[in-house]
Protein backbone atom coordinates (compact mmCIF):
# COMPACT_ATOMS: atom_id res chain seq x y z
CA UNK A 1 0.00 0.00 0.00
CA UNK A 2 1.51 3.39 -0.96
CA UNK A 3 1.86 6.30 1.83
CA UNK A 4 -0.91 8.56 0.67
CA UNK A 5 -3.19 5.26 1.58
CA UNK A 6 -1.47 4.38 4.95
CA UNK A 7 -2.32 8.49 5.43
CA UNK A 8 -5.19 7.89 4.61
CA UNK A 9 -6.36 4.59 6.65
CA UNK A 10 -4.64 7.20 9.46
CA UNK A 11 -7.35 9.84 9.22
CA UNK A 12 -10.17 6.53 9.09
CA UNK A 13 -9.13 5.52 12.81
CA UNK A 14 -6.70 8.31 14.46
CA UNK A 15 -10.55 10.67 15.18
CA UNK A 16 -11.30 7.68 17.40
CA UNK A 17 -8.39 7.24 19.30
CA UNK A 18 -8.33 8.04 22.75
CA UNK A 19 -5.26 7.71 24.95
CA UNK A 20 -5.62 4.26 25.70
CA UNK A 21 -5.04 2.94 29.53
CA UNK A 22 -3.06 -0.51 29.88
CA UNK A 23 -4.73 -3.18 27.79
CA UNK A 24 -5.13 -6.71 28.71
CA UNK A 25 -1.94 -8.64 27.15
CA UNK A 26 0.45 -5.94 27.37
CA UNK A 27 3.77 -6.76 29.23
CA UNK A 28 6.69 -5.16 30.49
CA UNK A 29 10.00 -6.40 32.37
CA UNK A 30 11.18 -5.82 36.12
CA UNK A 31 14.00 -6.12 38.34
CA UNK A 32 17.07 -6.76 35.67
CA UNK A 33 18.41 -3.54 36.23
CA UNK A 34 18.50 -3.01 32.56
CA UNK A 35 15.01 -2.22 29.95
CA UNK A 36 16.25 -5.00 28.26
CA UNK A 37 16.23 -8.20 31.11
CA UNK A 38 13.80 -8.70 33.96
CA UNK A 39 11.30 -11.26 34.95
CA UNK A 40 7.95 -10.97 32.99
CA UNK A 41 4.95 -9.27 34.29
CA UNK A 42 1.77 -8.84 31.94
CA UNK A 43 -1.13 -7.07 32.17
CA UNK A 44 -5.06 -8.46 32.91
CA UNK A 45 -7.87 -7.20 34.67
CA UNK A 46 -6.55 -4.10 36.03
CA UNK A 47 -3.21 -5.77 37.65
CA UNK A 48 0.28 -6.29 36.80
CA UNK A 49 1.04 -10.86 37.02
CA UNK A 50 3.82 -12.85 36.34
CA UNK A 51 4.24 -15.92 33.95
CA UNK A 52 5.43 -19.52 35.19
CA UNK A 53 8.46 -20.91 34.19
CA UNK A 54 6.62 -24.26 33.44
CA UNK A 55 7.84 -24.90 29.80
CA UNK A 56 9.28 -21.34 29.30
CA UNK A 57 11.71 -21.53 26.60
CA UNK A 58 13.50 -19.18 24.17
CA UNK A 59 10.20 -18.92 21.90
CA UNK A 60 8.72 -17.65 24.16
CA UNK A 61 10.81 -15.30 25.32
CA UNK A 62 11.60 -13.80 21.91
CA UNK A 63 7.46 -12.75 21.74
CA UNK A 64 8.22 -10.64 24.90
CA UNK A 65 11.34 -8.99 23.35
CA UNK A 66 9.57 -8.01 20.30
CA UNK A 67 6.96 -6.91 21.75
CA UNK A 68 9.07 -4.80 23.83
CA UNK A 69 10.67 -3.25 20.95
CA UNK A 70 13.62 -5.60 20.94
CA UNK A 71 15.30 -7.48 17.71
CA UNK A 72 15.46 -10.98 20.09
CA UNK A 73 15.67 -12.50 22.91
CA UNK A 74 19.23 -14.45 23.95
CA UNK A 75 17.75 -15.83 26.89
CA UNK A 76 14.68 -17.42 28.36
CA UNK A 77 15.52 -17.85 32.31
CA UNK A 78 13.42 -19.70 34.89
CA UNK A 79 13.62 -20.23 38.84
CA UNK A 80 12.74 -16.32 39.29
CA UNK A 81 16.14 -15.27 37.97
CA UNK A 82 15.63 -11.77 38.48
CA UNK A 83 13.75 -12.00 41.84
CA UNK A 84 10.72 -13.14 42.86
CA UNK A 85 7.82 -11.10 41.56
CA UNK A 86 4.36 -10.04 43.12
CA UNK A 87 1.12 -10.04 42.02
CA UNK A 88 -1.01 -13.28 40.81
CA UNK A 89 0.61 -16.08 38.37
CA UNK A 90 -1.21 -14.68 35.11
CA UNK A 91 -0.20 -17.54 33.28
CA UNK A 92 1.36 -21.01 33.31
CA UNK A 93 2.94 -23.43 30.70
CA UNK A 94 2.97 -21.11 27.79
CA UNK A 95 3.91 -22.95 24.28
CA UNK A 96 4.53 -19.78 21.78
CA UNK A 97 4.72 -20.17 18.30
CA UNK A 98 6.81 -17.34 18.16
CA UNK A 99 4.84 -14.99 15.41
CA UNK A 100 2.25 -13.79 18.18
CA UNK A 101 2.12 -10.31 19.47
CA UNK A 102 1.47 -11.38 23.30
CA UNK A 103 1.94 -14.12 25.46
CA UNK A 104 -1.79 -13.96 26.10
CA UNK A 105 -2.14 -14.86 22.01
CA UNK A 106 0.14 -18.11 22.76
CA UNK A 107 -1.51 -21.34 24.17
CA UNK A 108 -1.54 -22.01 27.86
CA UNK A 109 -3.34 -23.13 30.68
CA UNK A 110 -5.50 -19.71 30.51
CA UNK A 111 -4.96 -16.50 32.92
CA UNK A 112 -4.94 -17.10 36.57
CA UNK A 113 -4.45 -21.12 35.91
CA UNK A 114 -1.38 -21.88 37.91
CA UNK A 115 -0.32 -23.92 40.84
CA UNK A 116 3.33 -21.93 40.51
CA UNK A 117 4.31 -19.40 43.89
CA UNK A 118 6.78 -16.63 42.72
CA UNK A 119 10.29 -18.83 43.09
CA UNK A 120 9.43 -19.99 39.62
CA UNK A 121 8.75 -16.66 37.96
CA UNK A 122 10.09 -16.80 34.29
CA UNK A 123 12.65 -13.96 32.95
CA UNK A 124 13.78 -12.89 29.83
CA UNK A 125 17.39 -11.11 28.37
CA UNK A 126 16.44 -9.12 25.25
CA UNK A 127 19.16 -8.49 22.60
CA UNK A 128 20.83 -4.93 22.37
CA UNK A 129 18.94 -3.86 19.32
CA UNK A 130 16.08 -2.91 18.57
CA UNK A 131 14.61 -3.14 15.31
CA UNK A 132 15.44 -1.77 12.55
CA UNK A 133 11.73 -0.98 11.21
CA UNK A 134 9.00 0.45 13.38
CA UNK A 135 5.41 -0.79 13.71
CA UNK A 136 2.20 1.13 13.47
CA UNK A 137 -0.43 -1.04 14.34
CA UNK A 138 -3.78 -0.17 13.83
CA UNK A 139 -5.38 -3.24 14.40
CA UNK A 140 -7.02 -2.40 17.81
CA UNK A 141 -8.34 1.09 17.10
CA UNK A 142 -9.39 -0.25 13.34
CA UNK A 143 -12.42 -2.46 13.67
CA UNK A 144 -12.53 -5.74 11.43
CA UNK A 145 -15.54 -4.27 9.73
CA UNK A 146 -14.40 -1.05 8.79
CA UNK A 147 -11.24 -2.36 7.79
CA UNK A 148 -12.85 -5.02 5.45
CA UNK A 149 -15.72 -1.96 3.90
CA UNK A 150 -12.48 0.09 3.59
CA UNK A 151 -10.34 -2.55 1.90
CA UNK A 152 -13.11 -3.73 -0.47
CA UNK A 153 -13.27 -0.50 -2.06
CA UNK A 154 -16.76 -1.00 -2.80
CA UNK A 155 -19.51 0.80 -2.02
CA UNK A 156 -17.75 3.87 -1.99
CA UNK A 157 -19.28 7.78 -1.90
CA UNK A 158 -15.90 9.67 -1.98
CA UNK A 159 -13.48 9.69 -4.76
CA UNK A 160 -9.55 9.89 -3.77
CA UNK A 161 -7.02 10.58 -6.06
CA UNK A 162 -3.20 11.46 -5.36
CA UNK A 163 -0.76 13.43 -7.41
CA UNK A 164 2.75 13.29 -7.24
CA UNK A 165 4.32 16.35 -8.53
CA UNK A 166 0.97 17.54 -10.36
CA UNK A 167 0.55 13.97 -12.41
CA UNK A 168 -1.70 11.80 -10.89
CA UNK A 169 -0.26 8.51 -9.83
CA UNK A 170 -3.02 6.80 -7.43
CA UNK A 171 -6.67 6.62 -7.44
CA UNK A 172 -8.59 4.44 -4.83
CA UNK A 173 -12.11 5.31 -3.08
CA UNK A 174 -13.43 6.13 0.30
CA UNK A 175 -16.21 6.25 2.69
CA UNK A 176 -17.97 9.63 3.60
CA UNK A 177 -19.87 8.25 6.74
CA UNK A 178 -16.34 6.95 8.09
CA UNK A 179 -14.51 9.91 7.15
CA UNK A 180 -16.56 12.34 8.51
CA UNK A 181 -16.45 11.24 11.69
CA UNK A 182 -12.99 11.73 11.67
CA UNK A 183 -11.81 15.60 13.16
CA UNK A 184 -8.09 15.50 11.42
CA UNK A 185 -9.79 14.48 8.06
CA UNK A 186 -11.69 17.77 8.07
CA UNK A 187 -8.34 20.24 6.93
CA UNK A 188 -9.07 17.98 3.47
CA UNK A 189 -12.01 19.40 2.95
CA UNK A 190 -12.39 22.72 1.77
CA UNK A 191 -15.57 22.57 0.28
CA UNK A 192 -17.62 19.75 0.72
CA UNK A 193 -17.09 17.42 -2.46
CA UNK A 194 -17.15 13.78 -3.77
CA UNK A 195 -13.74 14.27 -4.82
CA UNK A 196 -10.52 14.73 -2.75
CA UNK A 197 -7.39 14.85 -4.17
CA UNK A 198 -3.94 14.80 -2.10
CA UNK A 199 -0.53 16.42 -3.22
CA UNK A 200 2.48 14.36 -2.14
CA UNK A 201 5.81 15.17 -2.82
CA UNK A 202 7.77 12.07 -5.24
CA UNK A 203 10.11 10.75 -2.63
CA UNK A 204 6.81 9.50 -0.45
CA UNK A 205 5.62 7.64 -3.25
CA UNK A 206 7.40 4.37 -3.90
CA UNK A 207 6.94 3.27 -0.42
CA UNK A 208 4.83 -0.21 0.05
CA UNK A 209 3.19 -0.86 3.63
CA UNK A 210 0.27 -3.30 4.84
CA UNK A 211 -2.45 -3.23 6.70
CA UNK A 212 -3.57 -4.07 9.55
CA UNK A 213 0.44 -4.02 10.93
CA UNK A 214 2.62 -1.35 8.71
CA UNK A 215 6.21 -1.58 9.17
CA UNK A 216 8.55 1.31 7.80
CA UNK A 217 12.06 1.99 8.43
CA UNK A 218 13.27 5.95 9.39
CA UNK A 219 14.01 6.81 6.38
CA UNK A 220 10.49 6.97 5.31
CA UNK A 221 8.80 9.08 8.71
CA UNK A 222 10.14 12.39 7.36
CA UNK A 223 7.83 11.44 4.25
CA UNK A 224 4.94 10.44 6.69
CA UNK A 225 5.56 13.38 9.26
CA UNK A 226 5.12 15.88 5.35
CA UNK A 227 2.15 14.24 5.01
CA UNK A 228 0.75 14.98 7.92
CA UNK A 229 1.60 18.62 8.57
CA UNK A 230 0.04 19.23 4.88
CA UNK A 231 -3.24 17.51 6.04
CA UNK A 232 -3.53 18.57 9.53
CA UNK A 233 -2.93 15.22 10.65
CA UNK A 234 -1.79 15.83 14.23
CA UNK A 235 -1.74 12.35 15.88
CA UNK A 236 0.18 10.90 13.09
CA UNK A 237 2.50 14.44 13.18
CA UNK A 238 2.94 13.17 16.60
CA UNK A 239 3.75 9.33 16.29
CA UNK A 240 6.45 10.55 13.67
CA UNK A 241 8.12 13.16 15.97
CA UNK A 242 8.43 10.02 18.49
CA UNK A 243 9.80 8.16 15.58
CA UNK A 244 12.36 11.43 15.08
CA UNK A 245 13.82 11.11 18.62
CA UNK A 246 15.82 7.56 17.77
CA UNK A 247 16.38 9.13 14.04
CA UNK A 248 18.26 12.22 15.52
CA UNK A 249 20.98 9.73 17.64
CA UNK A 250 21.74 7.34 14.98
CA UNK A 251 24.21 10.32 12.10
CA UNK A 252 27.41 10.59 14.57
CA UNK A 253 28.08 13.12 11.59
CA UNK A 254 25.26 15.64 12.68
CA UNK A 255 24.21 16.19 8.93
CA UNK A 256 20.56 14.28 10.05
CA UNK A 257 19.69 16.42 13.14
CA UNK A 258 20.82 19.70 11.08
CA UNK A 259 18.42 18.76 8.24
CA UNK A 260 15.76 18.20 10.21
CA UNK A 261 16.12 21.16 12.11
CA UNK A 262 15.85 23.39 9.02
CA UNK A 263 12.89 21.16 8.35
CA UNK A 264 11.41 21.78 10.83
CA UNK A 265 12.08 25.65 10.93
CA UNK A 266 10.51 25.47 6.70
CA UNK A 267 6.85 23.38 8.46
CA UNK A 268 6.98 25.69 11.08
CA UNK A 269 6.92 22.48 13.11
CA UNK A 270 7.45 23.75 16.89
CA UNK A 271 7.44 20.17 18.87
CA UNK A 272 10.65 18.54 16.55
CA UNK A 273 12.10 22.17 16.33
CA UNK A 274 12.46 21.99 20.17
CA UNK A 275 13.60 18.09 19.65
CA UNK A 276 17.12 18.70 17.39
CA UNK A 277 17.33 21.96 19.64
CA UNK A 278 17.59 19.63 23.22
CA UNK A 279 19.71 16.88 21.00
CA UNK A 280 22.24 19.76 19.95
CA UNK A 281 22.44 20.95 23.57
CA UNK A 282 23.17 17.88 25.57
CA UNK A 283 25.84 16.86 22.54
CA UNK A 284 26.86 20.17 21.94
CA UNK A 285 30.53 19.03 22.23
CA UNK A 286 30.36 16.08 19.92
CA UNK A 287 28.89 18.57 17.41
CA UNK A 288 31.62 20.92 17.66
CA UNK A 289 34.19 17.73 16.87
CA UNK A 290 32.10 16.94 14.21
CA UNK A 291 33.18 17.83 10.33
CA UNK A 292 29.38 19.71 10.26
CA UNK A 293 30.41 22.15 12.65
CA UNK A 294 31.71 25.11 10.51
CA UNK A 295 27.97 24.35 8.65
CA UNK A 296 26.17 25.01 11.57
CA UNK A 297 23.63 28.07 11.04
CA UNK A 298 24.02 31.22 12.57
CA UNK A 299 20.66 31.27 13.39
CA UNK A 300 20.86 27.72 15.00
CA UNK A 301 24.00 28.82 17.69
CA UNK A 302 22.25 32.00 18.41
CA UNK A 303 19.29 29.66 19.66
CA UNK A 304 21.97 27.29 21.15
CA UNK A 305 24.44 28.95 22.51
CA UNK A 306 22.45 30.98 25.46
CA UNK A 307 20.97 27.72 27.20
CA UNK A 308 21.84 26.50 30.33
CA UNK A 309 21.64 22.99 29.42
CA UNK A 310 24.43 23.21 26.93
CA UNK A 311 26.63 20.20 28.20
CA UNK A 312 30.51 21.38 27.23
CA UNK A 313 33.51 20.44 28.90
CA UNK A 314 33.99 23.85 29.69
CA UNK A 315 33.22 27.74 28.71
CA UNK A 316 36.60 28.02 27.58
CA UNK A 317 35.82 25.28 25.56
CA UNK A 318 32.73 26.49 23.80
CA UNK A 319 34.23 30.36 23.43
CA UNK A 320 36.97 28.35 21.34
CA UNK A 321 34.59 26.44 19.32
CA UNK A 322 33.06 29.45 18.78
CA UNK A 323 36.36 30.97 17.52
CA UNK A 324 36.90 27.53 15.18
CA UNK A 325 33.42 28.12 13.70
CA UNK A 326 33.90 31.79 12.92
CA UNK A 327 36.82 30.71 10.37
CA UNK A 328 35.14 27.89 8.88
CA UNK A 329 31.85 29.77 8.26
CA UNK A 330 33.69 33.20 7.76
CA UNK A 331 30.82 34.94 9.40
CA UNK A 332 30.34 38.50 9.47
CA UNK A 333 31.59 40.77 12.19
CA UNK A 334 28.30 41.41 13.85
CA UNK A 335 27.08 37.76 13.75
CA UNK A 336 30.37 37.25 15.79
CA UNK A 337 29.77 39.38 17.89
CA UNK A 338 26.14 38.34 18.62
CA UNK A 339 27.35 34.79 19.58
CA UNK A 340 30.31 36.31 21.92
CA UNK A 341 27.99 37.87 23.97
CA UNK A 342 26.53 34.61 24.72
CA UNK A 343 29.22 33.28 26.19
CA UNK A 344 29.76 33.34 30.24
CA UNK A 345 32.81 35.05 30.20
CA UNK A 346 32.45 34.65 34.17
CA UNK A 347 32.61 31.36 34.14
CA UNK A 348 36.00 31.46 32.88
CA UNK A 349 39.06 31.52 35.76
CA UNK A 350 41.33 34.86 35.38
CA UNK A 351 44.48 32.62 33.68
CA UNK A 352 41.95 31.61 31.18
CA UNK A 353 40.63 35.24 30.69
CA UNK A 354 44.40 36.34 30.37
CA UNK A 355 44.95 33.89 28.01
CA UNK A 356 42.83 34.79 25.22
CA UNK A 357 44.52 37.33 23.92
CA UNK A 358 47.54 35.34 22.37
CA UNK A 359 45.74 31.91 22.17
CA UNK A 360 42.31 33.37 20.73
CA UNK A 361 42.27 34.50 16.49
CA UNK A 362 38.65 36.42 17.07
CA UNK A 363 40.34 38.43 20.14
CA UNK A 364 42.68 40.61 17.77
CA UNK A 365 39.25 41.74 15.87
CA UNK A 366 37.08 41.88 18.21
CA UNK A 367 39.18 43.14 21.03
CA UNK A 368 36.79 46.14 22.53
CA UNK A 369 33.94 43.13 23.14
CA UNK A 370 36.76 40.92 24.86
CA UNK A 371 37.83 43.55 27.10
CA UNK A 372 34.28 44.49 28.47
CA UNK A 373 33.51 41.02 28.70
CA UNK A 374 36.85 40.32 30.51
CA UNK A 375 36.42 43.33 33.01
CA UNK A 376 32.44 42.01 33.44
CA UNK A 377 34.45 38.39 34.51
CA UNK A 378 36.93 39.53 36.80
CA UNK A 379 34.55 41.48 39.12
CA UNK A 380 32.80 38.38 39.35
CA UNK A 381 35.80 36.57 40.24
CA UNK A 382 37.36 39.42 42.70
CA UNK A 383 34.35 41.05 44.13
CA UNK A 384 32.19 39.62 47.64
CA UNK A 385 28.68 39.07 45.35
CA UNK A 386 26.90 41.03 48.31
CA UNK A 387 28.71 43.92 46.53
CA UNK A 388 28.20 43.37 42.82
CA UNK A 389 24.62 42.94 43.92
CA UNK A 390 24.07 46.46 45.68
CA UNK A 391 26.19 48.25 43.64
CA UNK A 392 26.05 47.06 40.08
CA UNK A 393 22.48 45.88 40.34
CA UNK A 394 23.11 42.20 38.97
CA UNK A 395 21.09 39.23 39.46
CA UNK A 396 24.03 36.41 40.45
CA UNK A 397 21.25 33.37 40.06
CA UNK A 398 20.92 33.23 36.20
CA UNK A 399 22.54 34.00 33.08
CA UNK A 400 26.25 34.10 32.36
CA UNK A 401 26.67 33.98 36.40
CA UNK A 402 25.41 30.73 36.48
CA UNK A 403 27.25 27.52 34.94
CA UNK A 404 26.42 25.18 32.43
CA UNK A 405 26.48 21.48 32.41
CA UNK A 406 30.64 21.20 32.22
CA UNK A 407 31.86 18.01 31.77
CA UNK A 408 35.65 18.71 32.77
CA UNK A 409 37.12 16.95 35.76
CA UNK A 410 37.04 20.23 37.26
CA UNK A 411 32.95 20.06 37.60
CA UNK A 412 32.48 16.03 37.28
CA UNK A 413 32.88 12.43 37.87
CA UNK A 414 31.34 9.23 35.93
CA UNK A 415 30.73 5.91 37.20
CA UNK A 416 29.83 2.97 34.54
CA UNK A 417 27.06 0.44 35.25
CA UNK A 418 29.13 -2.79 37.08
CA UNK A 419 26.99 -5.29 35.25
CA UNK A 420 28.59 -3.72 32.20
CA UNK A 421 32.13 -3.06 32.99
CA UNK A 422 33.89 -2.46 36.04
CA UNK A 423 36.98 -1.31 34.51
CA UNK A 424 38.91 2.30 34.99
CA UNK A 425 36.69 2.75 38.31
CA UNK A 426 36.80 2.81 41.80
CA UNK A 427 35.28 0.04 43.36
CA UNK A 428 33.76 -0.14 46.62
CA UNK A 429 33.74 -3.95 48.77
CA UNK A 430 32.10 -4.47 51.49
CA UNK A 431 32.25 -7.42 53.40
CA UNK A 432 29.02 -8.69 55.51
CA UNK A 433 31.27 -8.96 58.61
CA UNK A 434 33.50 -5.87 58.52
CA UNK A 435 32.90 -1.87 57.42
CA UNK A 436 33.29 -0.46 54.14
CA UNK A 437 36.49 -0.30 52.27
CA UNK A 438 37.63 1.41 48.81
CA UNK A 439 40.10 0.69 46.53
CA UNK A 440 41.33 1.44 43.59
CA UNK A 441 41.19 -1.27 40.77
CA UNK A 442 41.18 -2.18 36.99
CA UNK A 443 39.25 -5.76 37.66
CA UNK A 444 36.95 -7.55 40.47
CA UNK A 445 37.03 -11.03 41.63
CA UNK A 446 33.67 -12.30 42.73
CA UNK A 447 33.96 -13.62 46.42
CA UNK A 448 30.63 -14.59 48.19
CA UNK A 449 31.31 -12.80 51.05
CA UNK A 450 31.77 -9.48 49.47
CA UNK A 451 29.34 -6.93 47.35
CA UNK A 452 30.72 -4.34 45.11
CA UNK A 453 29.15 -1.04 43.27
CA UNK A 454 30.58 1.29 40.90
CA UNK A 455 31.50 4.11 43.30
CA UNK A 456 33.77 7.50 42.49
CA UNK A 457 34.84 10.20 44.96
CA UNK A 458 35.82 13.48 43.93
CA UNK A 459 36.75 17.30 44.74
CA UNK A 460 35.38 20.11 43.10
CA UNK A 461 36.16 23.95 44.00
CA UNK A 462 32.85 25.56 46.13
CA UNK A 463 31.99 27.78 43.73
CA UNK A 464 33.06 28.94 39.94
CA UNK A 465 34.28 32.59 41.35
CA UNK A 466 38.16 32.74 41.99
CA UNK A 467 37.19 33.79 45.16
CA UNK A 468 36.57 30.26 46.47
CA UNK A 469 39.23 28.07 44.41
CA UNK A 470 40.98 27.09 47.84
CA UNK A 471 37.64 26.23 49.55
CA UNK A 472 37.53 22.75 47.97
CA UNK A 473 34.17 20.52 48.19
CA UNK A 474 34.41 16.39 48.81
CA UNK A 475 31.61 14.45 46.39
CA UNK A 476 31.14 10.90 46.15
CA UNK A 477 29.21 9.03 43.39
CA UNK A 478 27.56 5.49 43.58
CA UNK A 479 25.79 3.53 41.13
CA UNK A 480 23.05 2.05 43.22
CA UNK A 481 21.13 -0.75 41.78
CA UNK A 482 20.14 -2.90 44.66
CA UNK A 483 17.82 -2.10 48.15
CA UNK A 484 21.12 -3.45 49.98
CA UNK A 485 23.13 -1.02 47.89
CA UNK A 486 21.00 1.98 48.86
CA UNK A 487 21.29 1.02 52.76
CA UNK A 488 24.74 0.32 52.90
CA UNK A 489 24.87 3.83 51.58
CA UNK A 490 22.58 5.19 53.84
CA UNK A 491 19.84 5.94 51.15
CA UNK A 492 16.30 5.72 51.11
CA UNK A 493 15.22 4.18 47.96
CA UNK A 494 12.04 2.00 46.82
CA UNK A 495 12.48 -0.73 44.21
CA UNK A 496 10.75 0.51 41.48
CA UNK A 497 13.11 4.01 41.34
CA UNK A 498 16.21 1.70 40.61
CA UNK A 499 18.77 1.98 39.16
CA UNK A 500 19.46 5.28 40.82
CA UNK A 501 22.88 7.62 41.23
CA UNK A 502 23.57 8.43 44.95
CA UNK A 503 25.34 11.36 45.97
CA UNK A 504 26.75 12.27 48.98
CA UNK A 505 28.77 15.82 49.62
CA UNK A 506 31.01 16.93 52.79
CA UNK A 507 32.95 20.17 53.63
CA UNK A 508 32.19 23.51 52.24
CA UNK A 509 28.93 24.65 53.72
CA UNK A 510 28.22 28.25 52.36
CA UNK A 511 24.82 29.71 52.82
CA UNK A 512 25.07 32.01 50.34
CA UNK A 513 25.63 28.95 47.36
CA UNK A 514 23.04 26.65 46.24
CA UNK A 515 23.45 23.15 43.68
CA UNK A 516 21.86 22.76 40.67
CA UNK A 517 23.44 19.28 40.12
CA UNK A 518 23.08 17.40 36.93
CA UNK A 519 23.32 13.78 35.63
CA UNK A 520 24.24 13.23 32.23
CA UNK A 521 23.16 9.68 31.04
CA UNK A 522 25.38 8.64 28.14
CA UNK A 523 24.81 5.85 25.61
CA UNK A 524 28.30 3.83 25.37
CA UNK A 525 30.26 7.03 25.60
CA UNK A 526 28.39 8.40 22.27
CA UNK A 527 25.65 10.57 22.80
CA UNK A 528 23.65 11.78 26.17
CA UNK A 529 20.16 10.63 25.60
CA UNK A 530 19.09 12.82 28.68
CA UNK A 531 19.99 14.74 31.86
CA UNK A 532 18.22 14.47 35.26
CA UNK A 533 17.76 16.51 38.21
CA UNK A 534 19.65 15.63 41.71
CA UNK A 535 16.60 15.88 44.30
CA UNK A 536 17.49 14.31 47.69
CA UNK A 537 20.84 13.69 46.43
CA UNK A 538 19.24 11.21 44.10
CA UNK A 539 18.68 11.83 40.45
CA UNK A 540 16.91 8.75 39.03
CA UNK A 541 17.91 6.95 35.67
CA UNK A 542 15.64 7.02 33.17
CA UNK A 543 14.49 3.97 31.48
CA UNK A 544 16.56 3.33 28.16
CA UNK A 545 13.86 2.35 25.75
CA UNK A 546 9.96 2.39 26.66
CA UNK A 547 9.21 -0.96 27.72
CA UNK A 548 6.19 0.19 29.70
CA UNK A 549 7.96 0.30 33.03
CA UNK A 550 6.95 2.37 36.31
CA UNK A 551 10.05 4.42 35.44
CA UNK A 552 9.76 7.47 33.22
CA UNK A 553 11.63 6.91 29.84
CA UNK A 554 14.61 8.86 28.18
CA UNK A 555 14.58 11.79 26.37
CA UNK A 556 16.23 10.29 23.38
CA UNK A 557 16.04 6.34 23.04
CA UNK A 558 19.10 4.17 24.18
CA UNK A 559 19.46 1.01 21.45
CA UNK A 560 21.08 -1.24 23.54
CA UNK A 561 18.31 -1.06 26.17
CA UNK A 562 20.66 -0.07 28.63
CA UNK A 563 22.51 3.19 29.91
CA UNK A 564 26.50 2.12 30.83
CA UNK A 565 28.01 5.28 31.93
CA UNK A 566 26.78 8.17 33.71
CA UNK A 567 28.40 11.14 34.77
CA UNK A 568 27.43 13.49 37.40
CA UNK A 569 27.97 17.43 37.15
CA UNK A 570 27.96 19.99 40.00
CA UNK A 571 26.45 23.45 39.10
CA UNK A 572 27.22 25.74 42.05
CA UNK A 573 25.77 29.03 41.71
CA UNK A 574 25.29 32.45 44.13
CA UNK A 575 21.91 32.63 45.94
CA UNK A 576 21.18 36.29 46.03
CA UNK A 577 19.01 35.84 49.45
CA UNK A 578 21.52 34.34 51.57
CA UNK A 579 19.13 31.67 52.61
CA UNK A 580 20.99 28.65 51.64
CA UNK A 581 19.70 25.48 49.56
CA UNK A 582 22.51 23.31 50.16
Amino acid sequence: MAPPRLFWVWLLVAGTQDELSMNDGDMRLADGGATNQGHVEIFYRGQWGTVCDNLWDLTDASVVCRALGFENATQALGRAAFGQGSGPIMLDEVQCMGTEASLADCKSLGWLKSNCRHERDAGVVCTNETRSTHSLDLSRELSEALGQIFDSQQGCDLSISVSVQGEDALGFCGHTVILTANLEAQALWKEPSSNVTMSVDAECHPLSLFLPRIDFALSSVKCFHKLASAYGAKQLQGYCASLFAILLPQDPSFQTPLDLYAYALATEDTLLEKLCLQFLAWNFEALTQAEAWPSVPTDLLQMLLPRSDLVVPSELALLKAVDTWSWGKRASREEVEGLVEKVSFPMMLPEELFELQFNLTLYRSHKALFQRNTLQALEFHTVPFQLLARYKGLNLTEGAYKPRIYTSPTWSASVTDSSWSARNSQLVYQSRRGPLVKYSSNYFQASSDYRYYPYQSFQTPQHPSFLFQDKRVSWSLVYLSTIQSCWDYAFSCSSNELPVLGLTKSGGSDRTIAYENKAPMLYEGLFVADVTDVEGWKAAIPSALDTNSSKSTSFFPCPAGHFNSFRMVICPFYLTNSSGVD
